[in-house]
């Protein structure tokens, strides 16, 4: 029974390392997908009770337009924060995501950063 017991425990770790090679990235790291753009600043005018000036509000808005949406910085313009926004496989336009963006609940204005 001791040996049954060591030989499960040893398929499972080797299971697991096998499983965990075959999910690792074959893209170096720094590299970015190739059809995928780089991110682009926008400054985006919102209403902070609907939308968080903060990351927790950057994340609510990519999982609402499907785009990627990252918190850089609140503006100095009141209730105007810095969003870097690229597209996504579900979303490959940054125009689209511009639209989506600008449709969004709480959202008041959309521009690119200077």
């Amino acid at each position: 029974m001791n040996t049954f017991r060591s030989f499960a425990i040893a398929a499972t770790f080797a299971l697991s390392a096998g499983l965990a090679a075959g999910c690792a990235s074959t893209a170096k790291p720094g590299t970015t997908e190739p059809r995928i753009p780089d991110a682009q600043n926008y400054d985006v005018r919102i209403q902070p009770a609907r939308i968080p000036p903060n990351p927790q509000g950057a994340f609510a808005l990519s999982t609402a337009t499907g785009c990627d949406v990252i918190f850089v910085a609140r503006s100095a313009v009141a209730d105007t924060v810095t969003y870097a926004m690229r597209p996504t496989n579900r979303v490959p336009d940054v125009s689209q995501c511009e639209t989506l963006l600008a449709q969004q609940p709480g959202v008041e204005g959309v521009s690119p950063a200077r």
